[in-house]
């Protein structure tokens, strides 16, 4: 029978652990391609492309991205070769497998194994690659020319990473010893040889010799090389010396060499190796190594080595030829080696396999593999950006991105090892977790689900869903305020993404606002396309030291600012046409691998070589070949292209350091290269017929002519810190190019027909000669001014044409223009230098100067970029600003000023200059208004700057620019926002005054700016969030400072985003105040600003940026503004970013927006109290402890510290303490009730004032308070909580008189501190009743405080009544609990504070009460009111009800005076109490919950007393319990006989509904019931017993008496002393002595379980008594009647005799047993009680005893002395004495005297002799001696002694002997002589008898006959 399984569940028995570790599966996945490239690697040449893309697979993969396995790499990444050799087929070749170098029969599955494997099987695949070319190539006799150094030096990378990763492959070693021989480095070819013989764990195991092949090889090799170097040191000692008379066979010697058919080591150096010659001896040259194929590197290289050679640190010999070497180039044009057979199909199909292994192409791009293939396949720069995912140069030069040119798609951190579609290996190292194993088996049962193209970007749709929707609301509420003034730049998130993905050309170009924003998006567009091509250029660009706005780079005022100020800003000028050239930049692929192939073929010096460098750049022939030496005719680098930076410096160094070689070969080959001075112009030569000059050359000339001037032109600047020097010899330089140029244009114009040159190079040559003039020392400016004007009639009458020289900084545009500019330049030169002149103190000057220019300049394109300006085709008709035109009507300067007026002019030109220029102006007036220390105006100043640079992006120099000079100037520009919008963010955050000069229009203007800046730097967040979700690739980051610069470009740009937002809430604000009229609720869009642009920057994690300034300033306005509906919640986050402060209601509500927590400060911790107040009051105050909320309140109070009193803040509490402390008027108890009452404090200014008004005070004491009230207590502990609770609410109080609920709370702390210590012990109320009553005299204090403050400052609301029922409620409490005991009226006393009055008739003064003390009536009718008004305010508690009819049931009961008749209670009050109450309890939330039963056992008590009192009928009691559910169940009671029973059947209810047995109350009641009508009734009695017995008392009398839920603490103890009161009384009436002793005991050692223990004892110990006299029959006052008549002597005699028979062991008396119980009970009383009536009892019982036993004893002894007296022996001993008369004379009738001298017997010698007489005699020693017999006649004192009494001492001895043996004590008579023999042998005779039973058989006997002797014992004994 099958079973039903559950496939969502995995089985119990399933033994494999759970493993998804992400390293691991890396691993794996790694382990796969791996093995993917092994096979392919082994399956020959034909398979050698795709072997390339597998280990470019391999290489790409996850795991050699971990952090833990990059290293540093060798400058040669794997897909450069890779790609060289994709461009190579081996399809058509041959099919022998290869062998792979250590292919295991296992897989590696460690990280270091596949890592080593990895590179060293990627290493000798590109060796077998190389192997394979060669064969062809040799077949082919095309050598393969720089294929054998490139793919040597790569191999030997990949085995320098795989030794690294394991140095114990020694065959490993060996083979790179070949290749780095190869590559001509013997030292690393040695270092390897050597380690191979190393043996690093014994080295005296040389000796021995080799150990095998591969020692054997590195031995020989090692020993040819050291031959070769001459190092014969190293050839004497081992390990070579040892191989000195050892020869390799030739046999071996033929497999020595790993590699035999690569060149042998050191051919590569020779300069015919491409030829193929390998074997011929190399020449001396110098190797220059170019890491990257650009002409940058490879003019630096240049430069190093010529530089390294005129210092004679060279690393080539003198004449050495060089030889460059380029790693990653290859020569352009080449022929094809060999031919593929392979369709172009499968030859793309293998590339895109290839890019796709790499997770770098889009599934998108696949699909048009075919349309891409040519392209591909004709350019490795299109192959190495589809590998890389980095566009070509000719791409870069396009107008922005494409639609999907950003969207790229990551590699997935967990993949699949199927997702490269390789097949599982057979042993992959461990077991695939069950994940793995459970996604694939959903993937085998739905082949058919495959991730689509839509799909995935629906899950990244989701992903972003999140920002999306913040992103929306964010602009939806900002850009709708915004649009209120007419401010419309920001637009929507969904326009900001369309212009982020190129989707919005589409747009309305006729809408003004769409125009602008459009012409904005190209600037996001750059923006976006910078951030993803993030490269080392760029951050060299970003990290670059200098500023836009600050050319001068100096202080206002300084020398170095006048000259340097203004030859910067002229400087900025000559730049502005370079910044707009469409040209591209100069890239490294253009033709250089052709340069050189020159180079190379050729033997040329360093020298050479540089000129043939510098011949390249300037004399032209970009793409075509040398032919012979002469260069073919084409546009020069220097005009086609724009150079990089370092390229031209390069240059120059050049030029300046070759300036005599150049010079020499210029002039030779223009005017002595006459041979090619024919047949020339069919090449596009233009030849001068006389001379031969070479066009070519002339403009070489021409260039480098220009390129000096330019270098002059920097030098001479004055801010240039050049030597005079330096200056002289490029003065010099210049000169002579001068000449030489002016030589070569004059021969060249001299055979021209023109009389006006109209070609470029004519025109470039006029330009530069007119402007070397300019720089001729005294040269006046009106000359200076007239070359120029002719120059421009010149150009006009040429056609006006433009000759962008890009490359040149001081001539960057030739044309009518730019000699107009000139002019207008040279013109207003008084004008900057009247501005830049200015010292220090003469900044109004500047101000006066320059702000009306710049103004009118701001006003002018302000209005040019209006959507009118931009619409208008008359104000763009010249493609400039409109405000630029040299008319006034054009600007918005005054009509009055003339057109030739210098700010005309000045206006005029700055139309045309630059940004920067601009910038800095804007800084110069700026820095003039600091000077005067104005900060609206510098505030200004800011604003304007940020407007210039976004006006910037908006202009046509910076949209017809290049995409790389855009992208440059814009992170250049981001400097410049980033300092604006701090210094402008700072002014508006700390200056109040900083809006005072910005009118609504230019804040409009300032508003709109800063929204196009925030939209702009918005893209940032859009393109972190698509990196965040996977959907973009972030940027190729090769080296460590681009990554490091991209992440400080990052930071900056979210502290810049965070500033923006700021700001521009900021002029938000002060938009609303200036526009009122258009803002309805100012504060509501403000609060909506704050939270959107708060959650949408905060789920990004910016909130942190630019040191949380928004969320400071957030926190600020929030405390300020008008509190909104999630205003809450906004604050709590706000103080959750900025300190930690966890200060939410509903924590759900809490966001991680990654800000790290500071420390908060006092002056914030104030700031936020009341907001933390208002959060706390939504908690529960018991509550509050759990929550986040104790932990905020205790880091605020230690930022707030503690209080140092002040002199008002002591007078204070001296008022407090004193008031406290005093008498309890129950006068002012009724007056607090009408609001009157206030204590008078002088006010207290003080830092804690604040505090103290906001409540902290009260809340620290409250909450102190809350905890120790909310701390379940089963036992006594510490109080410290409500010491620190009083310590905060006195400190609140003495700030403070008049807060009636700090009253409240400390008055409920000393309520818990009365409950604390009368809860757990009985100690204080017994005996320390004082300190007790202070606590609740301060307690009533505070509640009439309280109440009194209450009725004059609370306010109205629902939780204030709430409170103050809650007060009325535990002031009522504490009245009624101060009135009945255990504290009975105690605090109402005045006894204790008597003073002195003065009277009024005369009598002086006197000392009396100072008023009259509260009665208990009165306490109660005050308690009653209490209860009522707390009624009024909460009517369901029902302990009001309750306690209400408690004291009206006191009031009712009350022995009423004359007064109190009047106010008499009736019945009914009563009742209705009760009954509400019972009504108003609660229901129970579970069954486990114990029930209220107060309410119920109240009703049922006060009925019972009514009905018992005769107050009601039985009927009408019965109809009132009807309102008890527990009454309802049984038969009403019509009668008295029925009543007793009815009331026992509901308190039987009761008692089985306290089902935890708290309620004592109960049972007590109920045994009162049944004892009460019947108290002299036994039967009764008993019944009440019996009720106790059930709970309250144990059977071994133990008190279980607890204190239930709602009972008044201490109360319980006078429960216990009633109910052992009860219980004695019923004990005693029943006689039950074994009971009564029991609890005597109980009560005495349990002091403080009893209320009034002392009085207790006393009472129970008079019952006991009582009882003992009953039982025992002991007449009071015996004691006088037996011992009056008995002296002391006869006493001492008898009562050692009763001591004797007391202690006896078989003794058994009932009074004897008295005695003992008596004597006990004294020994437990221990003095705690007077023992009078103890000692009374113990001689009464004594007396009694004695009378009973010693007329026994005297008995027996006068019978044995007759005995003996009549006995054979005494008879014989006597003869006849017995017949003689008897002289002697009693005493007492011979001496009268004698009889008034015997001394009685006292009461202390009784006591004594009754307590001897019970208690045990001390043991014997161990070693006991019989002492000797004594007869009758040796007794002393003979004659005093009656003859009744002979005898009594053998007698009691006899009887002792037989009762107890040996353990009998000796007589009193025995001696202390010495034993005899004799007396040792009768001791053991006499203490071991044989029959011990029959010793005293006769005195037995008699004891029988003498029954009338002990009548009365033998009563006793039977009664006992």
């Amino acid at each position: 029978m099958s079973s039903f399984i559950a496939l969502n569940i995995e089985p119990d028995d399933d033994s494999e652990d759970e493993v998804d570790n992400t390293k691991e599966i890396q691993i794996e996945e790694a382990l796969k391609l791996y093995q993917t490239a092994l096979r392919l690697h082994s399956q020959g040449p034909r398979f050698y492309g795709e072997a390339a893309a597998a280990y470019a697979a391999l290489f790409e993969s996850e795991i050699f991205k971990n952090p833990d396995t990059l290293a540093e790499q060798n400058g040669l990444e794997s897909s450069d070769y890779l790609a060289y050799l994709e461009d190579h087929h081996f399809d058509n070749l041959s099919t022998e497998p290869t062998t792979v170098v250590n292919g295991t029969d296992s897989a590696p599955n460690t990280l270091p194994q596949i890592l080593f494997l990895a590179y060293k099987n990627r290493g000798q695949f590109i060796l077998d690659s190389l192997k394979h070319q060669i064969t062809l190539a040799n077949a082919l006799d095309h050598p393969p020319e720089g294929a054998i150094e490139a793919s040597a030096a790569f191999a030997l990378s990949n085995f320098v990473e795989a030794l690294e990763r394991d140095e114990t492959d020694l065959e490993l070693w060996r083979r790179t010893s070949r290749i780095s021989g190869l590559l001509g480095s013997k030292r690393i070819s040695r270092y390897c040889l050597e380690s191979v013989l190393d043996d690093e764990d014994d080295p005296h195991l040389d000796g021995l010799g080799p150990s095998g092949l591969e020692e054997g090889f590195a031995g020989e090799e090692l020993r040819v090389l050291l031959d070769i170097l001459s190092d014969e040191l190293s050839v004497s000692q081992p390990p070579i010396s040892l191989l000195k008379h050892k020869r390799l066979s030739s046999v071996l010697k033929k497999y020595m060499d790993p590699y035999p058919y690569l060149p042998q080591p050191g051919s590569l150096a020779s300069p015919d190796r491409m030829s193929g010659n390998y074997g011929r001896d190399a020449s001396p040259l110098c190797s220059l190594n170019i890491s990257a194929s650009t002409w940058t590197s490879l003019g630096k290289t240049v430069l190093q080595e010529l530089t390294a050679s005129e210092q004679g640190l060279g690393s080539s010999s003198p004449g050495a030829g060089v030889r460059i070497s380029l790693l990653d180039a290859r020569r352009e044009g080449s022929h094809e080696v060999y031919q593929s057979n392979v369709s172009d199909e499968a030859e793309n199909q293998i590339r895109l396999e290839a890019a796709a292994a790499q997770n770098m192409i889009s599934p998108a791009t696949q699909g048009n593999a075919h349309s891409q293939e040519p392209s591909l396949r004709n350019s490795p720069s299109r192959l190495n950006e589809q590998i890389h995912g980095v566009p070509t140069r000719d791409e870069e030069t396009t107008t922005g991105p494409t639609k999907d040119e950003n969207v790229m798609i990551l590699p997935s951190r967990k993949r699949s090892s199927t997702s490269a579609g390789l097949e599982e290996a057979a042993d992959v190292g461990r077991v695939r977790s069950k994940r793995i194993r459970a996604r694939e088996s959903v993937v085998e049962n739905n082949p058919n689900e495959v991730v689509t193209a839509a799909e995935l970007a629906k899950q990244y749709d989701e992903q972003l869903q999140r920002f999306s929707y913040a992103d929306n609301w964010m602009f939806e509420v900002v850009d709708s305020s915004l649009r209120k003034i007419g401010v419309e730049a920001l637009g929507k998130a969904a326009d900001l993404k369309q212009a982020c993905s190129g989707n919005n050309d589409d747009a309305n170009e006729e809408d003004p606002q769409n125009r602008l924003r459009k012409d904005g998006d190209n600037v996001i567009r750059d923006f976006l396309a910078a951030l993803s091509t993030w490269n080392d250029e760029k951050a060299e660009i970003y990290l670059r030291d200098e500023s836009l706005d600050d050319p001068g780079g100096g202080a206002l005022g300084t020398a170095g600012s006048r000259n340097a100020g203004l030859a910067a800003f002229f400087e900025h000028f000559r730049v502005r046409n370079r910044n707009r050239t469409n040209h591209s930049l100069l890239a490294g692929g253009d033709g250089i691998a052709n340069f050189v192939g020159d180079i190379n073929e050729q033997w040329l010096h360093v020298k050479q070589v540089a000129y043939q460098l510098l011949e390249r750049l300037l004399l032209g022939a970009h793409n075509e070949p040398r032919q012979y030496g002469v260069p073919q005719a084409g546009p020069s680098t220097y005009l086609q292209n724009l150079w990089p930076d370092t390229l031209k410096a390069t240059i120059v160094q050049l030029l300046v350091r070759l300036d005599s070689y150049v010079y020499d070969e210029m002039v030779k080959r223009i005017f002595e290269n006459q041979h090619s001075s024919s047949g020339s112009n069919a090449d596009g030569l233009v030849m001068s017929q006389k001379t031969g000059v070479h066009s070519a050359y002339a403009d070489m000339v021409e260039t480098i002519f220009e390129l000096h001037l330019d270098i002059y032109a920097s030098i001479t600047n004055p801010s240039s810190a050049v030597d005079n020097c330096t200056r002289t010899a490029q003065k010099d330089r210049l000169d002579r190019w001068a000449r030489i140029t002016s030589q070569v244009f004059s021969l060249g114009s001299q055979n021209s027909e023109d009389e006006v040159p109209k070609d470029s190079l004519s025109l470039r040559y006029i330009w530069a000669a007119t402007y070397h003039a300019t720089l001729t020392e005294n040269i006046s400016r009106e000359y200076v001014l007239l070359c120029f004007n002719e120059l421009k009639h010149l150009l006009q009458h040429a056609g006006n044409p433009v000759i962008e020289l890009q490359n040149n900084a001081v001539m960057p545009e030739i044309s009518a223009e730019a000699a107009d500019e000139e002019i207008s330049r040279i013109s207003s030169m008084d004008f900057f230098l009247t501005i830049f002149s200015a010292e220090q103190s003469h900044a109004v000057a500047i101000i006066e100067n320059l702000e009306p220019v710049l103004d009118s300049r701001a006003r002018a394109s302000r209005s040019s970029t209006s959507p009118r300006a931009s619409v208008d085709p008359k104000l763009n008709e010249n493609d400039e600003d409109p405000s630029l035109n040299c008319s006034p009507q054009h600007t918005s300067l005054p009509k009055l000023i003339a057109d030739d007026h210098p700010m005309v002019e000045m206006t005029k030109f700055l139309g045309k200059g630059t940004a920067s220029l601009r910038l800095f102006l804007w800084r110069r007036l700026r820095e003039a208004y600091q000077i005067i220390d104005y900060p609206p105006m510098v505030f200004t100043c800011y604003l304007r700057a940020v407007e210039v640079v976004m006006n910037e992006f908006k202009s046509n120099a910076y949209l017809e620019s290049s995409t790389e000079h855009r992208q440059s100037i814009l992170l250049k520009l981001i400097r410049v926002l980033d300092d604006a919008l701090t210094n402008s963010l700072t002014l508006a955050l700390n200056e109040p005054s900083a809006f005072d000069c910005v009118d609504s229009e230019e804040l409009k203007t300032s508003m709109t700016t800063i929204a196009e800046l925030a939209r702009l730097l918005h893209v940032f967040a859009l393109y972190e969030d698509s990196l965040r979700v996977g959907h973009t690739q972030p940027p190729q980051l090769p080296t460590h400072p681009s990554m490091a610069s991209f992440a400080l470009l990052a930071n900056k740009l979210r502290d810049m985003q965070m500033r923006a937002w700021t700001l521009q809430y900021t002029m938000l604000k002060e938009t609303t105040l200036q526009n009122q009229d258009l803002f309805t609720a100012p504060a509501e869009e403000l609060t909506e600003y704050l939270r959107w642009v708060h959650y949408s920057m905060g789920i990004r994690g910016y909130c942190k940026a630019s040191n949380k300034v928004f969320v400071k300033l957030m926190k600020s306005e929030l405390l300020t503004l008008t509190k909104a509906e999630t205003w809450e919640t906004d604050m709590a986050q706000v103080l959750y970013d900025l300190h930690g402060l966890k200060l939410f209601s509903n924590i759900a509500d809490l966001q991680d927006h990654g800000c790290p927590p500071e420390p908060i400060d006092r002056k914030t911790a104030v700031q936020i109290i009341d907001f933390l107040m208002v959060q706390i009051k939504l908690i529960n105050i018991k509550d509050l402890a759990k929550t986040e909320f104790k932990t905020t309140i205790d880091k605020m109070q230690q930022v707030l510290g503690s209080t140092k009193p002040t002199p008002a803040m002591l007078h204070s509490r001296r008022i407090l303490n004193a008031y406290l402390r005093s008498t309890i008027n129950p006068l002012d108890l009724y007056r607090c009730l009408q609001g009157v009452g206030y204590l008078s404090a002088v006010p207290v200014r003080a830092n804690s004032s604040l505090v103290a008004a906001k409540g902290w005070y009260l809340l620290l004491g409250h909450l102190a308070l809350a905890k120790f009230r909310s701390q379940k207590r089963v036992s006594p502990g510490p109080t410290d909580d409500l010491d620190i609770a009083a310590t905060f609410l006195r400190q609140d109080l003495e700030h403070a008189m008049d807060h009636w609920e700090t009253w409240y709370r400390l008055a409920q702390v000393y309520d818990c501190k009365i409950e604390e210590d009368v809860l757990w012990s009985a100690e204080k109320l017994n005996s320390n009743r004082r300190e007790i009553t202070d606590l609740q005299r301060h307690s009533v204090h505070c509640y009439m405080m309280a109440t009194a403050t209450a009725v004059q400052f609370a306010d109205a609301s629902l939780s204030t009544a709430k409170t103050r029922a809650n007060m009325y409620t535990d002031f009522g409490m504490r009245m009624y609990a101060s009135s009945r005991p255990p504290f009975s009226m105690e605090v109402f006393e005045t006894g204790d504070f008597k003073r002195h009055f003065s009277g009024s008739h005369g009598e002086g003064m006197y000392k009396e009460r100072p008023h009259r003390e509260l009665s208990d009536y009165t306490a109660w009718k005050f308690a009653s009111i209490l209860f009522k008004q707390a009624l009024r305010e909460n009517t369901g508690n029902w302990i009001n009800h309750y306690m209400l009819g408690k004291c009206l049931w006191k009031m009712h009961n009350h022995e009423r005076t004359t007064t109190d008749m009047q106010s008499n209670v009736a019945v009914h009050e009563v009742i209705d109490a009760f009954v509400q109450a019972i009504e108003n309890i609660p229901s129970k939330r579970d069954s486990r919950q114990d029930p209220v039963l107060e309410p119920h056992y109240k009703l049922v008590s006060t009925v019972h007393k009514l009905v018992h009192s005769k107050e009601l009928t039985p009927k009408q009691g019965s109809d009132i319990l009807k309102n008890t559910p527990y009454a309802r169940k049984t038969t009403p009671s019509q009668d008295d006989d029925t009543w007793e029973p009815y009331i026992l059947s509901i308190l039987k209810s009761l008692r089985t509904a306290d089902k935890a047995n708290w309620h004592h109350r109960i049972i007590a009641r109920a045994a009162h019931v049944i004892y009460d009508d019947s108290a002299d009734d036994i039967t009764a009695a008993m019944g009440a017993k019996h009720e106790f017995t059930q709970q309250i008392f144990t059977k071994t009398l133990t008190l279980q008496v607890w204190k239930p839920e709602n009972e008044r603490a201490g109360r319980h103890y006078v429960c216990t002393s009633e109910y052992v009161t009860f219980f004695v009384q019923l004990l005693l009436q029943l006689n039950d002595r074994a009971s009564l002793e029991a609890l005597v005991k109980r009560v005495r050692r349990r002091p403080n379980d009893f209320f009034r223990h002392h009085k207790v004892w006393r009472d129970i110990c008079h019952s006991y008594l009582k009882l003992l006299r009953r039982v025992g029959q002991v007449p009071e006052g015996h004691e006088d009647t037996i011992f009056k008549a008995i002296n002391h002597d006869e006493f001492g005699i008898y009562s050692s005799r009763l001591e004797d028979w007391c202690q006896h062991p078989n003794t058994a008396s009932p009074t004897l047993d008295i005695l003992r119980d008596v004597v006990e009970l004294k020994r437990l009383n221990n003095n705690l009680m007077k023992s009078t009536y103890i000692d009374d009892l113990i001689v009464d019982t004594y007396a009694k005893l004695y009378e009973m036993v010693v007329p026994d004893i005297v008995q027996k002894m006068n019978g044995e002395e007759n005995r003996e007296r009549m006995s054979l022996a005494n008879l014989m001993s006597t003869d006849g004495a017995a017949d003689a008369p008897n002289t002697q004379v009693p005493q007492s009738a011979a001496d009268p005297m004698a009889k008034q001298r015997v001394k009685g017997v006292g009461r202390r010698e009784l006591q004594r002799k009754a307590e001897a007489a019970v208690n045990k005699p001390s043991p014997l020693p161990m070693t006991i001696k019989t002492p000797k017999p004594v007869e009758t006649g040796a007794l002393p004192q003979q004659q005093t002694i009656p003859a009744m009494f002979s005898g009594v001492t053998d007698e009691m001895m006899k009887e002792e002997a037989q009762g107890a043996g040996s353990s009998v004590p000796g007589s009193v008579h025995d001696s202390a002589d010495d034993e005899s023999e004799l007396s040792e042998v009768d001791e053991e005779r006499i203490v071991k008898p044989m029959f011990p039973n029959l010793v005293n058989k006769d005195t037995g006997s008699e004891e029988r006959a003498d029954g009338a002797a002990n009548s009365e014992l033998n009563q006793a004994r039977l009664a006992f």
